[in-house]
């Protein structure tokens, strides 16, 4: 407390020769040396009284402090000392503040149930892919995408492919390559199991489950160009060689589907026929016949083959070729 004195003591009389200079023939150098120490003296005060929570750099401190001082009128600076003392040392409480208590919600006793596969709209994810600024929504898109089946999933997988970030490039290209090397596993494996088999009718169904894979290929899009006219005559060599020995409906609609994408209609169209006359239901060859008759200029055909199929759903694509025939 006796340097606290000591010092306000040597700056007010700092403080009074300094002044009594400028209002005589002032002497700015002599002004500002006073001025000077009058600041470090009331700056050492300042820092003495100001509470030890701000005392944790104290060159930092004494010097901002300095600084201050040194920058205010000669008579401002007791003012200051005493207002910044006094707002540290005294701040006001703030008493009026309500603190409202939330009890803690109980966990529950099992884990809410979610839908492993949910479902999404794919012209809205496209749309996201497209027009979203935000890279964490297109790829929130790309990661929505894993959970649709492979038909409408690859369509969007494709489109990110082109994304101009790299994390929803690789996102899309790896979940594009883990399914094509899921099929081409199946292929494999289907393949050995074909060679070491010789009887029938067990070689006719791996090789039209064979065909079937090698079909998916191309349907799904994982194939393209020269290598799409190789997995779909794959496929159809390994189908006709199965309803040699096994008759299954469901392999003459996957021949008529084949010849459909190699454009070889009338072979198509007899495979479909054969469908029919094997037991698969009309409404499963019907749009696939109408759509071979279309290709073959068979319009007449075509427009019969819609109109023996049954109604289908509302909003449905078959029901909107349906509502275009027959107008």
């Amino acid at each position: 407390m006796i340097k606290i004195i000591i010092a306000a003591i040597l700056g007010c009389i700092c403080e009074y020769f300094a002044l009594l200079q400028i209002l005589d023939t002032p002497n700015w150098l002599i002004v500002t040396l006073l001025h000077a120490l009058a600041s470090l003296f009331y700056a050492f005060i300042s820092y003495t009284l100001i509470p030890v929570k701000y005392k944790t750099t104290p060159f930092s401190s004494v010097l901002f402090l300095f600084l201050l001082l040194l920058s205010l009128p000669i008579l401002g600076i007791i003012g200051v000392v005493f207002a910044l003392s006094f707002a540290l040392c005294k701040p006001i409480k703030n008493d009026d503040i309500e603190i409202e208590e939330h009890k803690i919600s109980a966990l529950p006793f099992e884990a809410k149930m979610t839908s492993a596969n949910p479902s999404y709209s794919i012209g809205g994810l496209k749309a996201i892919l497209k027009h979203a600024s935000e890279p964490n929504k297109r790829l929130s898109a790309v990661m929505s995408a894993r959970h649709m089946s492979d038909a409408r999933a690859i369509p969007i997988l494709k489109l990110a492919l082109k994304d101009l970030e790299d994390d929803i490039r690789l996102l899309a290209y790896s979940t594009l390559d883990g399914k094509e090397t899921k099929i081409n596993e199946k292929i494999s494996q289907y393949q050995q199991e074909i060679t070491l088999t010789s009887t029938q009718p067990e070689l006719g169904k791996l090789q039209g489950q064979l065909a079937e894979l090698y079909w998916e290929l191309s349907y799904l899009g994982l194939a393209q160009g020269a290598l799409k006219s190789y997995v779909l005559e794959k496929a159809e060599l390994l189908a006709l060689q199965s309803v040699e020995h096994v008759k299954a409906p469901a392999t003459f609609v996957l021949l008529g589907r084949i010849c459909l994408s190699l454009n070889k209609y009338p072979q198509g169209l007899t495979h479909l026929t054969h469908a029919t006359e094997f037991g698969m239901a009309q409404r499963h060859v019907l749009p696939y016949k109408a759509e071979v008759a279309f290709y073959m200029g068979l319009l007449d055909d075509c427009k019969r083959y819609l109109n023996e199929l049954p109604k289908q759903p509302e909003g449905s694509e078959l029901r909107h070729l349906q509502e275009y025939w027959h107008g």
